[in-house]
């Protein structure tokens, strides 16, 4: 037999479901004899389960536990008839010709022990690991400490990424990326595949150290390339990804390098260096915040003492510095309790509201424990009080910001992902009615089709959906359209043409940020460079299976709401009162009588279109709802109802006032029931 193909998946079905097809299709396309084995690291997402109904031909291994990336290879390789392997990460895809030309190449160099092919990103740009130097001292220090990233063409300190070094030339390189990695069946007799004392991360750099050691050469090879949509599986693991990578080199270093002490101490010294900052840059978002929140109750205690002693600094002196000291810590240390520095609750405004009366009670009571604190009871009062305000301004301010980065979400937003999708059959059309539908949701905006040829140029293949040009001009549309993602239908293109179109576009528009995205056949699964997103699901088909806990039928949502009505409504008489002289005498009373509905509660400035489920969630009936103000020309009945179950299970009063900006963009007169089909 040819070659032997071993994945090992860990939670990563729909990325696997691609891997597979893109394998034995270049394995068909190759003429290749070959076997490929999935070894299944205890998923619990149905992996297993999908190789078996859709893949019968693929040899499936399940295992009881999550063994580790070598050991679930070894396992594998052990059983292998093949006179080459391939190592592959499940969250890749291969052009057709990728195994035939890696073949070729290691038939044609039988010195060869190792090979390699180039690895795109996601975004089509050249991934660093797929070619690498050994971690010498000087390689490791310079790549450490951050020389190699300063000089990035020099060959003195370039060495652990090579990055002085042409990408489209093959040559022979220390070590490969274990994404892709193909081993000759001599090279696996001498090393017997992984050290399994590395549970993930480390255990291809040491195989190929091992390699080099009983003489075999390892090369990168550029005349092929595969994209490998990085760490997937870590992703949706409970792994500390940080903890595995740097214990990983602890141990390389233990192995290769414990001779020499100094040069030992220094690697460690330099991981232990790394490894910090790489949690503080994980974690940057968070402790600003901390930095900030800490720095605005400093300077309510400066506030509180102007305004109760008409003095910044009218506390006594024995009262400093303790005064700016002791009330930041304790209210940061109470936020951080509530968990208010988490991604999801940085924004939010709860932890603070609970955190305000915990701050005075603590306060309060260090009053009477240490007399270098203010013991002034309204001055404790004054500065919880002026905390709380100054907390709830900065997560305001940050909330503006926010949005205002987002955009206000119209139609003519640049802030919409702008998609061009490659394909022109009944499967493209499907993805762009999908994405379509997201449009608030994900905010998609689908701006053209790509065809094989020029002969349909510029014709409409449905209302409001052209045709842009043909496969080699995707990087000339997605520069003068300002295309954020590509989208692949499946069978619209050969895999080889899907990597040829991701390097061009980005080797055309180096600063773009473009993502490239896949649509397995018959999937309703977008595979992209950071996640994968369900569009089914995101569209809303799939509520009516789940149990959905919606937000409008939160008392705190309703009252919120019903304040958020009389505000506008009362912001808005002096336009109404023009309106209303101004307009026909029949809009006239129809406008009156709707406020006068609005001020009575009877109606809502935003409200749901299909209110015949009554008992789903709160409802009534709104000048303007979320289906109303889509772009869509036409909506089905099922459209309607799935936007309103999306605003009525994400409803925010941010989102009440990006649908009433984008109601203002919808053209005067539009009767959402002549829109339905």
């Amino acid at each position: 037999m040819d070659l032997s193909i071993i994945i090992v998946s860990y939670n990563v079905k729909e990325f696997l479901r691609g891997a597979i097809a893109s394998v034995l299709r270049s394995l068909t396309a190759g003429g290749i004899e070959g076997e490929l084995i999935v070894v299944d690291n205890d998923s619990t997402d149905g992996s297993a389960a999908m190789i078996r109904s859709e893949f019968p031909e693929v040899q499936l291994h399940t295992l009881k536990e999550n063994i580790g990336f070598g050991r679930a290879n070894n396992l594998a390789l052990k059983q292998a008839r093949g006179n080459f392997f391939l190592l592959l990460n499940p969250d890749t895809i291969l052009g057709e010709e990728t195994l035939r030309t890696m073949l070729d190449f290691m038939r044609s160099h039988p010195e060869a022990g190792l090979a390699g092919c180039k690895l795109l990103n996601g975004d089509g740009s050249f991934q660093l690991s797929c070619r690498r130097g050994f971690p010498t001292p000087w390689a490791s220090f310079t790549k450490l400490f951050g020389l190699a990233k300063l000089f990035p063409n020099s060959k003195l300190f370039a060495r652990y990424n090579l990055t002085y070094l042409p990408i489209d030339a093959t040559y022979e390189v220390d070590a490969l990326g274990g994404a892709f990695m193909m081993l000759s069946r001599p090279a696996w007799n001498a090393t017997h595949g992984f050290d399994e004392d590395f549970f993930m991360y480390g255990e291809d750099l040491d195989l190929c150290y091992r390699a080099k050691e009983a003489g075999f050469k390892i090369f990168y090879v550029h005349t092929t390339a595969t994209v490998h949509f990085k760490g997937e599986s870590t992703r949706r693991s409970a792994i500390n990804e940080l903890q595995v990578f740097y214990e990983a080199m602890h141990v390389f270093v233990k192995k290769h390098y414990r001779a020499s002490l100094l040069f030992s101490a220094l690697l460690r010294f330099g991981i232990l260096l790394r490894r910090t900052l790489a949690l503080l840059q994980k974690h940057r978002s968070s402790l600003a915040l901390v930095v900030l929140d800490y720095l605005m109750i400093a300077l309510s205690v400066l506030v509180s003492s102007k305004l109760l002693f008409d003095a910044w600094l009218g506390l006594p002196r024995w009262d400093y510095p303790f005064a700016y000291l002791i009330p930041p810590v304790i209210g940061v240390l109470l936020l951080a309790i509530l968990k208010a520095y988490r991604p999801s609750r940085r924004r939010g405004v709860r932890p603070v509201v609970i955190a305000v009366p915990a701050i005075l009670i603590g306060l309060s009571s260090l009053t009477y424990f240490f007399k270098e604190f203010p013991a002034s009871r309204s001055f404790v009062i004054v500065v919880t009080l002026v905390t709380g305000a100054m907390l709830l301004l900065d997560r305001l301010a940050l909330n503006t910001i926010h949005r205002l980065l987002r955009g206000l979400g119209t139609s003519a937003s640049p802030q919409l992902r702008r998609a061009l999708i490659v394909g022109t059959d009944e499967e493209a059309l499907r993805i762009a009615s999908l994405l379509a539908r997201m449009e608030f949701l994900r905010r998609f905006e689908v701006v053209g089709l790509i065809d094989q040829t020029l002969e349909r140029l510029g014709s409409e293949v449905q209302p409001g959906l052209r045709i842009l040009g043909d496969t080699n001009m995707v990087a000339k549309v997605v520069r003068e359209k300002k295309i954020a993602e590509v989208i692949f239908a499946s069978g619209a293109v050969l895999y080889t043409e899907v990597l040829a179109i991701m390097q061009r576009t980005s080797d055309e528009n180096p600063l773009m940020r473009v993502n490239f995205s896949m649509v397995p056949a018959s999937s309703d699964v977008l595979l992209g460079k950071q996640n994968i997103e369900l569009l089914t699901e995101a569209a809303g088909e799939s509520l009516a299976l789940l149990p959905i806990a919606y937000n409008l039928d939160r008392l705190s949502h309703r009252i919120s709401k019903r304040f958020f009505d009389l505000a506008v409504s009362g912001a808005a008489v002096p336009m109404l009162v023009l309106a209303y002289l101004l307009a026909p005498t029949e809009a006239r009373r129809e406008r009156k009588h709707a406020w006068l509905e609005i001020f009575r509660g009877q109606r809502t400035l935003v409200g749901v279109e299909d209110r015949s489920d009554h008992e789903a969630y709160y409802q009534k009936p709104g000048l303007t709802s979320l289906a109303a103000v889509t772009a869509r020309s036409t909506l089905r009945e099922e459209d309607v109802r799935q936007f309103d179950h999306y605003y009525a299970r994400n409803h925010t009063i941010g989102m009440d006032c990006e649908i009433l900006l984008r109601a203002m963009f919808v053209r005067p007169g539009a009767n959402l029931s002549r829109r339905r089909v």
